[in-house]
């Protein structure tokens, strides 16, 4: 794998029989369209010689990294070596992909405005004052009631919520794009 070194960040972790360093890379993988990746790497086992040459890595340089997998399944760079410049690895100088999309400009926000949120309210509102009148005028019924019925009851129930008084109790008032003033 071709790298090439963003960061290196080296640390002391003490333990109770002494102490080890770990180092933190951040680094864009060549090998795999230019992604960056992060990787700790140890300053014992497997990865130690690979922890003494990051030790000195600085960012902007190239390495050649050899992996194996180790028996917890975890990918062990073993061995690093400083990458000739200017003989960059073949993945490196393919162009990177692209997904045919257009690019987009910033994201907007989905969220709604203030405005929206009191429309929404009301129209809750006005659906909730419908079921209620359609249950309290069924409600010992022997006949449904009619529509103008229950809108009139309706605007009374939604006109108490918003502490109004009814104004047009017609069907028609009911499906205009109105919205009472909410305190």
């Amino acid at each position: 794998m071709n790298i090439t070194i963003l960061s290196v960040d080296i640390k002391t972790v003490p333990t109770q029989k002494g102490s080890y360093q770990t180092a933190d890379v951040a680094y864009k993988n060549n090998s795999f369209q230019g992604k960056v990746e992060g990787k700790k790497v140890m300053s014992f086992g497997a990865t130690k010689d690979s922890f003494a040459t990051l030790a000195t890595a600085q960012p902007g340089q190239t390495y050649e990294v050899q992996i194996v997998k180790n028996d917890k399944g975890y990918n062990d760079w073993i061995s690093m070596a400083q990458a000739v410049p200017g003989a960059a690895s073949p993945a490196a100088n393919a162009p990177a992909a692209t997904t045919g999309k257009p690019a987009s400009a910033a994201p907007r926000s989905t969220y709604e405005t203030p405005e929206e949120r009191a429309q929404r309210q009301v129209l809750i509102v006005r659906q909730s004052s419908l079921s209620s009148a359609v249950s309290l005028l069924t409600t010992g019924a022997k006949t449904p009631p009619s529509t103008q019925a229950v809108v009139e009851a309706a605007k009374a129930f939604e006109a108490y919520v918003f502490g109004n008084e009814p104004v047009d109790m017609s069907v028609e008032a009911m499906s205009s794009d109105e919205f009472p003033e909410v305190n």
